[in-house]
């Protein structure tokens, strides 16, 4: 499901139950898994990735040439910038600033993000 609201890049692959909300931004060369939700008023930049079951909450902002795991939750306001990765299950917070590459299984907050706290 795609907002009407939505601008969306002709250039842009968006798998089978996945939710794009109202005033979100996807530029070109986008991909982006199945069941996947993208939130109120986010931006996803030029190559980048998201994997199956990726959440995006309200007014995240994803750099060009980023890749996010299967299952990545970034909380509302977070940020990653250009060319980096989150692994699987990792859950970034709230306002949170991704500057380096994130592991698999964690929860990183702050900024720049830092894991947390690691999950099987």
């Amino acid at each position: 499901m795609i907002d009407p609201d939505a601008i969306l890049s002709g250039r842009v692959k968006v798998g089978e139950g996945s939710i794009i909300c109202a005033h979100t931004i996807i530029t070109v060369d986008v991909t982006i898994g199945e069941h996947t939700i993208l939130n109120l008023d986010c931006t996803v930049g030029h190559d980048a990735v998201l994997h199956d079951f990726v959440t995006l909450y309200p007014s995240v902002n994803v750099s060009g040439i980023t890749e996010l795991g299967e299952c990545v939750e970034m909380g509302t306001g977070s940020q990653i910038i250009q060319g980096k990765k989150i692994g699987e299950d990792t859950i970034i917070g709230a306002g949170s600033v991704v500057v380096k590459d994130i592991p698999a299984n964690c929860t990183a907050v702050g900024v720049p993000a830092v894991p947390i706290k690691y999950h099987s």
